[in-house]
């Protein structure tokens, strides 16, 4: 740079225009780590974890948030925590605050349940049906109404304070029986593989969360480090004079050895933002830090915190029918992978890796099809029974219909 460019760069450098602080985003975080120091002590509880980010088993960018997990003794805990104001209602499935739709409904909660599940049983982890419950958790200064209830009528809650989440998760469970030692140490474990969202922050102190796509050398940081902090190395003078030098201070997720590394300010740092499902890049220069909220999207096919059970010779040859869901089986925590539209309308869930059922239209209330946007999005997750169940040797291949139960139809059944 010669001199005027530099001065340029100097005197437009505290103007830029930089996202501004989201408040009510900083203020639901301090909600959430609140919540999470006010139950920390509860008896039963082993360890919570804070914004856990939950990718698919499957291949893809989708990845859910669960604002706290509780890992108790006995059971999981997913609670998703709402800092709101005035009166909290919920019409047709949908959280609205002050009459204004959220766009919120426990289907999201119960899909980062479904993943979570799928995960667990992946690496080795057998969970009972109802080991898992799930609170919304309204911790602001609102009035919470009495429409505000989960569809689900047994393992899943609404508080309307940080008191009731307590009593909540202080309230033994008789039928319950409490982990043993192996199950706890993979659950604390695999818990913590998932971490949380990757963010930006800005001179500005507003912050970007996302999934980080460049430069390629955060692939690396990330496994040991735990933010950047973007500095210009030059006084105002020496940058005048010589221009700007940015370096990083890599900050180790363990110990407390400091790592400089140099940088070039107009290098550009993308970001995968899920909230506005969009790409967005920024130059070194206009971020004051980035965190690494995990260290690998990792392979759950290559992970094993339990061992699994071996099959034998012979049962792992037993024909592909004799494996598949039959009529009458109750298959918990199915995934919708797709709403099927046109000529044969219905709701795709995914059963198992290689299996899938079909909830045709026909089968279904009115009130069911028009609500299943909000009650049956695609990845939520749902207790389904098997209807129909045939194996099409021709294809190769299962044809499957299936309809949602209840988790109080569940319960029963078990009881």
């Amino acid at each position: 740079m010669g001199l005027l460019k530099n001065y340029r760069w100097l005197k437009a450098r505290p103007t830029k225009p930089y996202p501004k602080p989201d408040f009510a985003k900083i203020a639901a975080i301090k909600a959430e780590r609140d919540l999470l120091n006010h139950i920390r002590k509860v008896d039963g509880v082993v360890e919570i974890f804070h914004s856990a980010r939950i990718n698919q088993i499957i291949k893809g960018r989708s990845r859910r948030e669960a604002d706290l997990i509780v890992l108790m003794t006995d059971r999981i805990v997913f609670i998703e925590v709402k800092n709101y104001k005035g009166e909290v209602t919920m019409q047709d499935h949908v959280l609205h605050q002050s009459g204004i739709s959220r766009g919120w409904t426990f289907a999201r909660l119960e899909e980062a349940v479904g993943r979570f599940r799928e995960i667990a049983r992946e690496v080795g982890i057998v969970l009972a049906g109802d080991v898992i419950e799930t609170v919304l958790a309204c911790v602001g200064s609102g009035t919470v109404e009495a429409s505000v209830r989960p569809k689900a009528l047994t393992g899943s809650f609404v508080a309307d304070s940080k008191a009731k989440v307590k009593e909540i998760l202080s309230e033994p469970r008789k039928d319950f029986e409490e982990f043993d030692v192996e199950t706890i140490r993979a659950l604390d474990k695999l818990l913590s593989m998932f971490g949380t969202w990757d963010s930006i922050q800005f001179p500005s102190q507003a912050k970007n969360d996302g999934d980080l796509k460049s430069p390629r050398i955060v692939r690396e940081w990330r496994k040991q480090y735990s933010e950047l902090r973007v500095v210009n190395a030059r006084s105002w003078w020496a940058t005048f004079f010589k221009g700007p030098k940015f370096c990083g201070e890599l900050i180790p997720r363990q110990g407390n050895r400091v790592e400089l590394v140099d940088l070039d300010y107009e290098e550009l740092v993308g970001l995968y933002n899920p909230h506005e499902m969009s790409d967005e890049e920024h130059p070194f220069e206009d971020l004051s830090s980035i965190t690494f909220g995990y260290t690998e999207v990792h392979d759950w096919s290559k992970v094993q915190l339990i061992k699994k059970q071996k099959e034998k010779p012979s049962e792992a040859n037993e024909a592909a029918e004799t494996s598949a869901p039959q009529e009458g089986d109750i298959i918990r925590q199915a995934r919708v992978i797709n709403h099927l539209t046109g000529a044969n309308e219905g709701i795709i869930f995914r059963l198992n890796k290689k299996i899938t059922g079909v909830y045709w239209r026909n089968k279904m209330t009115e009130m069911e099809w028009t609500l299943k946007d909000a009650t049956m999005a695609v990845n939520s997750a749902h207790d389904v029974e098997i209807t129909s169940s045939r194996y099409i040797k021709s294809k190769k291949r299962w044809q499957i219909q299936v309809k949602t139960v209840e988790k109080v139809a569940f319960r029963d059944q078990e009881e």
